[in-house]
C-alpha cells in the first residue's frame, strides 16, 4: 500500500517490523503470561470508535522500515485535511485485514471487516481485462 502526500509517496507495509511495533503498544497479562494485543485493540479503537490518534500510530506503524520515513506531523495533516476520512480508513483497515501477517491473528481475534465493506465489495462486480 502506498500514500501519497503534496506529490510524495510512502511505502505502507504490513510488515514483521510494523507487528512488532503496533503489537507492543498494548499488553495483556493473562495467567501471568503476556499477551500482546495491540494490533486487535487498534483496529478495534479506529474501526469501532473511530479514533483517528489510533489511525495515525497506525499508518506510521506501517511505514516503519520504509523510505521515506513519514512524520507524526505529516500523518496528522493528511488526516485533518483528509476529504474521504472513512474511505480511507476502510482502506487502511481492509489492508490489514487482507495482509499475511495480520489476517490469521486479526481472525482469531473476532475481528473482521466490517460488514459495509463487505457488503461494497459484493456490490462491485469482478471486472478483469
Amino acid at each position: 500500500m502506498e500514500l501519497t502526500i503534496k506529490d510524495k509517496t510512502y511505502p505502507l507495509k504490513a510488515s514483521f517490523a510494523f507487528l512488532r511495533k503496533i503489537e507492543s503498544k498494548s499488553v495483556k497479562e493473562s495467567s501471568g503470561e503476556k499477551i500482546d494485543i495491540g494490533l486487535a485493540n487498534t483496529v478495534i479503537q479506529i474501526r469501532d470508535a473511530g479514533d483517528m490518534r489510533e489511525l495515525v500510530d497506525l499508518v506510521l506503524a506501517l511505514n516503519t522500515g520504509q523510505s521515506p520515513k513519514l512524520e507524526k506531523g505529516i500523518v496528522e495533516n493528511y488526516v485533518e485535511e483528509c476529504e474521504d476520512i472513512e474511505g480511507f480508513v476502510n482502506e487502511v483497515l481492509d489492508f490489514l485485514f487482507a495482509a499475511n501477517v495480520c489476517k490469521l491473528r486479526l481472525k482469531k481475534f473476532g475481528l473482521t471487516p466490517t460488514p459495509e465493506n463487505e457488503e461494497e465489495k459484493e456490490e462491485k462486480p469482478d471486472i478483469k481485462a
